[in-house]
């Protein structure tokens, strides 16, 4: 169990980037990322057994990673990975790989599941906060007593603005609290 003030990053969305690894499965460009897909697309992605392991970086990966870092290295923050896997857990190599992944990027950065996305929130408490391309995760995290960042998909510069802008916020408090 964690003690101490967690930020917690997603993987799909904000670090790994699931929407072009899917297309390049399903074969066609999403208009809508968060469609849901029609099945015969969903089987061609989870038939993909190591579909996890081969997602690419999302363009701004590794400055939302720098900048979680600094709330573990300024601020005292707990730093994690919170992903979740498929709701049917269809996809049996998504925990082994989304763990492999994220040592072959970020290796130190664990990972912990949700393990589903609706279960996210329940790591949720005053003080942690949530990096998550998902609105809905935002909400249901606000709504236990934490702060979420939401990264919206195809505005990814407008997440991480938000992450520096809390960052700066709560770094400003801490040193006014040590004067």
């Amino acid at each position: 169990m964690i003690n101490k003030k967690t930020i917690f990053l997603d993987c799909d969305g904000v670090v790994a980037d699931w929407i072009t690894g899917a297309e390049r499965l399903v074969g066609y460009r999403l208009e809508d990322p968060k469609q849901f897909y029609p099945e015969q697309d969903w089987i061609k992605i989870k038939n993909h057994e190591r579909m996890f392991l081969d997602l690419p970086l999302m363009p701004l990966a590794h400055q939302f990673a720098n900048l979680a870092r600094r709330f573990r290295d300024e601020l005292d923050y707990e730093l994690v990975f919170l992903t979740a896997v498929p709701n049917y857990n269809d996809m049996p190599w998504a925990f082994y790989d989304k763990v492999l992944w994220a040592q072959q990027h970020f290796p130190d950065i664990p990972v912990h599941f949700g393990p589903h996305r609706d279960q996210k929130q329940n790591r949720s408490e005053p003080g942690n906060i949530l990096v998550d391309d998902h609105p809905d995760n935002c909400t249901q995290w606000e709504a236990k007593g934490g702060t979420a960042v939401n990264v919206p998909v195809g505005n990814e510069i407008q997440g991480l603005q938000e992450l520096q802008q809390l960052f700066d916020r709560k770094r400003s408090l801490k040193n006014l609290s040590q004067m």
